[in-house]
């Protein structure tokens, strides 16, 4: 009697168990509010400003900065956490740059802001704003060797495409940095 007490045991775990394993890791993302971009997450009123970026592949090339070599380069912005984030991912796959980050509401600040970490070290932050349509980035980018002051604007064109222009001053007075024509590269390509 004692080893049939065992065995209803040992299949009454393994039912649990294969419960835990098949049902929960589907149900939960469910239940949690957790959804997929494409599946009707919708920005906050904060965030509205980010729309023309939102839940979009854009692909572009980049020129080094002596314009001898050109690298192609992506970025994504993707609506997360119920329309409370933007998250962003950025890479330059030739050069092994890769960056993520989060545009998001400063609730201190009143002010959409941004924080980004690249895989080079590289920290960028500041606030958003737009302006005839263009969405501007403006604040800190902290290199290893030196921090400095940019602003990267994302200009969008009535063909579809998206212009990004940088601008620093990490040696005086503010400089025109890269200008990277961006399309979008549709689902799956």
């Amino acid at each position: 009697m004692e080893s049939h007490g065992k065995t209803k045991l040992k299949c009454g775990t393994f039912l649990i168990l294969t419960f835990v394993l098949t049902i929960v890791p589907v149900a939960f993302p469910i239940a949690s509010g957790i959804r997929n971009p494409a599946a009707g997450q919708t920005l906050s009123d904060h965030l509205k400003i980010l729309e023309p970026l939102v839940n979009r592949h854009w692909v572009g090339e980049m020129k080094s900065p002596d314009g001898s070599r050109m690298f192609k380069t992506d970025q994504k912005f993707q609506v997360v956490w119920d329309g409370s984030v933007v998250k962003y991912t950025g890479s330059i796959p030739e050069i092994d740059s890769f960056s993520e980050g989060y545009f998001y509401w400063d609730l201190k600040a009143q002010k959409v802001a941004v924080f980004i970490l690249s895989s080079r070290g590289i920290v960028r932050q500041g606030t958003v704003s737009v302006e005839n349509g263009v969405v501007t980035v403006q604040g800190t980018v902290v290199f290893p060797e030196r921090t400095f002051d940019y602003k990267n604007t994302f200009e969008f064109t009535p063909d579809g495409k998206m212009i990004d222009r940088w601008f620093q001053n990490a040696f005086g007075p503010w400089q025109p940095g890269h200008v990277v024509e961006f399309i979008e590269q549709k689902t799956g390509k």
